[in-house]
């Protein structure tokens, strides 16, 4: 059971670390940019792989800049696309998961 829980926790640090690490892929999505009668939107830039889910906000950040170190992810100055950041963290544990029954067939 124990070694269960830490092939799981092992996996899922795996898969955190590809997310994480899919910032470094630029990307754009389209956002409300002005919302006066109806709402009009834009292309903005974003970050992530397979779908961007780290998106420039048009209300705090400074245009055309998207910060993805930690603290500013926590501090909110862009917007995270939570239904995207949960597909591609789906994704990545998809990989992760493939990958460690490869290594696991592989040794045996």
């Amino acid at each position: 059971m124990a070694s269960h829980f830490k092939t799981v926790a092992a996996t899922c640090a795996i898969a955190a670390t590809l997310t994480y690490s899919s910032l470094a892929v630029p990307g754009r999505v389209s956002a409300v940019c002005s919302n006066v009668v109806t709402p009009s939107y834009c292309p903005v830039l974003a970050y992530g792989f397979p779908l961007p889910f780290l998106a420039d906000s048009q209300a705090v950040s400074p245009v055309g800049s998207v910060a993805r170190d930690p603290l500013s992810l926590l501090t909110g100055e862009d917007d995270i696309l939570w239904p995207r950041l949960g597909l591609t963290s789906l994704f990545w544990l998809l990989v992760a998961k493939i990958g460690s029954l490869a290594w696991r067939r592989r040794r045996a």
